[in-house]
């Protein structure tokens, strides 16, 4: 089952530039871009996602660096490939999982406003607590009621979120 407390300290605001993609829904973006559409070059990404193009040579640069993702061809132009990647993160007794999906959720902040509000509201921590109700709220094991009871907000607002990151989780 999902977290059912968020603890008053943020897991995902660690720090570090493996991390930097958390709080850079530009850059989550692009991450979840080149996910989906693998072997992709810059130009692509600039004209698909319509960034300027020295931010996408700069967050690909970031991105690279980072072990997110790799140049997937030795040709020019260059083709970059999103890694799939797992990560957890633990503090104390919280434990954040960092998945592809939750870099999409926090990319799709920049295209819908109720994700963007959800964050701002509940912080990462709460995104990714969100995205857990979300998988089990698919599967029919929770209802938005069950997620504002545990979560100990209203259930317009877990409904809300639950439908907003409904894609992610059925992509």
């Amino acid at each position: 089952m999902a977290t059912r407390e968020q603890n008053s300290e943020p897991t995902l605001d660690t720090g570090g530039e493996a991390f930097d993609i958390l709080g850079n829904a530009r850059k989550a973006w692009i991450y979840t871009y080149l996910r989906h559409h693998p072997a992709t070059t810059i130009q692509e990404v600039v004209s698909a996602l319509e960034l300027p193009e020295r931010t996408v040579y700069d967050y690909v640069d970031d991105l690279e660096a980072a072990g997110f993702l790799d140049q997937s061809n030795e040709g020019r132009p260059a083709q970059y490939e999103a890694h799939d990647l797992h990560l957890e993160v633990v503090d104390g007794d919280a434990k954040r999982h960092i998945t592809p999906a939750l870099i999409e959720a926090i990319a799709r902040r920049l295209r819908d406003d109720d994700i963007d509000v959800y964050i701002d509201r509940h912080g990462l921590d709460g995104l990714a607590v969100a995205l857990e109700y979300t998988r089990e709220y698919v599967d029919g094991a929770v209802t938005h009621q069950i997620m504002a009871r545990e979560q100990d907000i209203t259930p317009m607002e877990a409904g809300v979120i639950l439908d907003a990151l409904r894609p992610v989780v059925d992509g």
